[in-house]
């Protein structure tokens, strides 16, 4: 009787464990969802810290590739066509309204095409999205920045007027951090710090996802 019971009692305990992983799955996309529709209804004054960590908690977020339509965008943004940047850019926002860079262009675009209502509204919700990240003053690891992605880190030294000249990995207190050496437009130099244990979470489940795949 063991043989026959005990494989049967795994293969009940695997599917509940698959039907906890659904329903994880489920309540974190519903979750983001949730979030995203209330922030469009009150633009800009949303709570984008919150929608920024609710996009990054859902299972299918990407934290290694970055999309066609982004690569398209800042392209095309960097040699000045906006037309082809604000078609990007809009398609970068339908499948991640959390980017800030999408809608900093896709502003820089409306406004260029005579839509400063719409431009308005874009360049806020950029603004906001930034600001998020703020968690701290950044000169520390107890006032790091908050990002989901590498990507934030470089929107926001760009929005702070920064350049950044190194970015190396610190380990402390139980806590992941980028160490950006960055100067100003005045020359100055200072010491970035972003909190990047999400980062470094959704890359490690990346990975063990990869190695278990037949």
């Amino acid at each position: 009787m063991r043989r026959i019971i005990l494989p049967f009692a795994l293969a009940l305990s695997l599917v509940a464990a698959a039907a906890d992983a659904a329903v994880t799955t489920q309540d974190a996309e519903g979750r983001y969802l949730a979030l995203l529709a209330a922030a469009k209804a009150s633009a800009p004054n949303a709570n984008w810290g919150e929608l920024r960590l609710a996009y990054a908690d859902r299972p299918n977020f990407k934290v290694f590739t970055q999309s066609a339509a982004r690569r398209e965008m800042l392209e095309a943004a960097n040699v000045g066509n906006c037309a082809q940047a604000l078609q990007s850019a809009r398609a970068v926002i339908a499948e991640a309204y959390v980017d800030a860079d999408a809608h900093l262009v896709a502003a820089y675009c409306e406004e260029a095409a005579g839509s400063p209502v719409a431009a308005k509204l874009d360049r806020d919700i950029g603004a906001g999205l930034l600001e998020s990240i703020k968690t701290g003053d950044g000169f520390s690891p107890a006032t790091a920045f908050t990002v989901i992605d590498v990507d934030e880190e470089y929107a926001l030294t760009r929005a702070l007027g920064l350049k950044v000249a190194s970015q190396t990995l610190l380990q402390q207190g139980g806590h992941s951090y980028d160490v950006l050496q960055a100067t100003n437009d005045k020359g100055q130099r200072a010491t970035y710090y972003f909190l990047v244990d999400r980062v470094l979470a959704a890359e490690a489940a990346v990975t063990t996802m990869g190695k278990s795949a037949p």
